[in-house]
């Protein structure tokens, strides 16, 4: 359709229409097993998704958003390429926006986004070299750019256990960047006890980072085969059950005072360690 003329647009400004309750319901709750989509806000946000058939189910478009349009040619742009990938598109007052995002100042740009699907764990184990496991990281944005650091650095999947923050997190999502469709990253809820013996099985072996002492990150032995490196709490860093299964703890060798590095600041510097001194083939 055309966004020439403004007036041709119905705009829902009902809080109880049913597309709306359904997306505002979603933008608020958080991630559920069986539920295959998620809410996704903001104009950058929303471009990063893939531009390919059925990757976003619902396009919600804001008044302001759309009669921006004839300034903005950008908007009219990302517009038409999600709308030419199979999006329905939701058009509602500024209002009922603001009441779905729940934020202060909204973009009027959001979208209920397919999840991307990678495969189960079983299926992805015996073809993976490289996985970052995070136990019980609570931080989003600590998670989301650990996501994006582990897609950079080729790692091949993102594993979350132990009460971490939800992956579909809204500032988990900008976080990532658009990586989340770029690398898998799966929610296991059985303990990291449970998640070492399937990693075992497959062939991983498994590095907790450990500020305490261990192997040195930079011994040329770290990181050989196939691996695992596990990222604790930002507070308490690994629990004592994810020390027990580690076959070995990894240390990042520090000239300084600090004590410790911020948990995404460590996986960084152990992903690339591993990255630069042992690239995949």
């Amino acid at each position: 359709m055309s966004y020439s003329d403004h007036n041709d647009i119905n705009y829902v400004g009902s809080l109880t229409d049913k597309r709306v309750v359904f997306v505002r319901g979603l933008s608020r709750r958080k991630s559920k097993p069986g539920c295959d989509c998620f809410f996704l806000e903001g104009e950058r946000a929303v471009s990063e998704v893939p531009l390919k058939q059925g990757s976003i189910d619902t396009l919600v478009l804001s008044r302001s958003y759309v009669e921006g349009v004839d300034s903005q040619y950008g908007r009219f742009a990302i517009i038409r390429k999600l709308q030419n990938c199979g999006a329905h598109t939701l058009y509602v007052t500024d209002k009922v926006f603001a009441a779905i995002t729940g934020t202060v100042n909204p973009q009027g740009i959001a979208a209920v986004v397919n999840k991307p699907r990678f495969g189960t764990l079983e299926q992805l184990l015996p073809k993976v070299k490289r996985v970052l496991v995070l136990e019980n990281l609570q931080d989003p944005g600590n998670l989301g750019t650990c996501i994006r650091t582990a897609d950079a650095f080729g790692f091949d999947a993102v594993i979350c256990t132990d009460n971490c923050a939800d992956v579909y997190n809204q500032k988990v999502l900008r976080s990532t960047v658009g990586s989340l469709f770029h690398i898998p990253v799966l929610e296991f809820n059985e303990g990291i006890f449970k998640l070492s013996v399937k990693l075992k099985a497959a062939g991983l072996y498994i590095y907790g980072a450990d500020p305490r002492g261990g192997t040195s990150s930079v011994d040329r032995r770290f990181g050989e085969g196939r691996t695992a490196i596990v990222i604790g709490n930002e507070a308490r860093g690994l629990s004592d059950a994810a020390r027990a299964v580690s076959d070995e703890l990894v240390t990042i060798p520090m000239a300084g005072s600090a004590e410790s590095l911020n948990a995404a600041i460590a996986a960084a510097v152990l992903m690339y360690e591993l990255s630069v001194r042992r690239p995949q083939k």
